[in-house]
């Protein structure tokens, strides 16, 4: 994504609406997620600017004059959406923590809000990173928010290896952790696993599995390439992730992550409703995204159409995974 000035001071005013830091947005799909808000009887403007607007670094959009397609501008959009949930999720798994809220162990919140922290800071930096025309230390975080993801699901479903992931209490022992229960695949085998009971074959030889290895691939050369090169190996036939690459692989995860999550965890829906709401009510409230946790399950869920076929000009091909 190239726009200039890569970065500049572009921040909107404290009560502008949203759309205006989306330059070119689509105007089918701004009205299809403020109906969805709507329809959730939830404040879109409001919460966007506590989740999106405050985020470490936030810059709105560079206006771009000659553009064919809004997709770019889409995009951003629906990843802050997705980091907007992610926010909600961290406070929602907070309070569950130190309320010890029913629905998930108190090690499974403890991993969610460990690791909804971690996801915040990469997403952050992320978007800074595609805004700034810098692919690789891109890819980088993008390959670590899928492994993370992978991690926040493995949690759900093994609420033993949730313990043993909150008994870290070192950074030996996490790396250990991460060697012996969820590097080289592990988690994903365990998700594949699990969503196969629900009806999903995730297996290795399915065109999902296919994808998310050649991009995991792509993703691993710009970690591991040799200092001495740094372009990352082309090849005609191999779709090589660059800044909106990056970006839209990091989106389908969140979304992902948050549609899975309530596949392996029918519960968790419910859970974070009730943590959202556990401490005392103040106004305003102390953490104001908490309660916006369990009804923003089913909004983000449903503009996964919308990140699966963004918006382009008639005719125009639009990638679709």
């Amino acid at each position: 994504m190239s726009q200039h000035p890569p970065i500049g001071g572009i921040i909107p005013l404290d009560g502008a609406p949203p759309e205006l830091s989306y330059p070119g947005l689509s105007p089918q799909l701004l009205a299809r997620v403020r109906q969805l808000w709507s329809a959730a009887a939830l404040d879109f403007d409001g919460a966007w600017r506590l989740g999106v607007r405050n985020l470490a670094g936030f810059r709105a959009l560079p206006r771009v004059e000659v553009t064919t397609t809004s997709t770019d501008v889409d995009l951003v959009f629906l990843y802050d959406q997705g980091v907007l949930w992610l926010r909600a999720l961290h406070e929602a798994a907070t309070l569950g923590r130190l309320h010890a809220t029913e629905g998930l162990t108190p090690a499974q919140w403890h991993g969610l809000a460990a690791l909804s922290a971690r996801l915040t800071e990469q997403l952050a930096a992320l978007r800074l990173l595609a805004l700034t025309d810098l692919p690789m230390p891109a890819m980088q975080i993008a390959r670590s928010i899928s492994e993370d993801v992978d991690m926040a699901l493995v949690i759900l479903i093994r609420r033993k290896l949730a313990e043993r992931f909150a008994a870290c209490a070192s950074a030996e022992e996490a790396s250990d952790f991460w060697r012996r229960h969820i590097a080289g695949g592990r988690a994903y085998r365990a998700i594949s696993e699990k969503l196969y009971e629900v009806g999903i074959d995730h297996s290795a030889n399915t065109d999902y599995a296919k994808w998310r290895k050649s991009v995991l691939t792509t993703l691993g050369a710009a970690v591991h390439s040799n200092a001495l090169n740094t372009q990352v190996p082309r090849r005609p036939q191999d779709e090589v992730l660059l800044n909106g690459d990056s970006l839209h692989f990091a989106t389908f995860r969140m979304h992902e992550l948050c549609a899975f999550a309530q596949l392996v965890e029918p519960d968790l829906t419910e859970a974070l409703r009730a943590a959202g709401h556990a401490a005392p009510p103040t106004n305003p409230p102390t953490n104001p995204l908490a309660a916006l946790a369990a009804p923003l399950n089913g909004v983000l869920v449903n503009q996964v159409q919308s990140l699966s076929a963004p918006s382009a000009p008639s005719g125009q091909a639009t990638r679709r995974h």
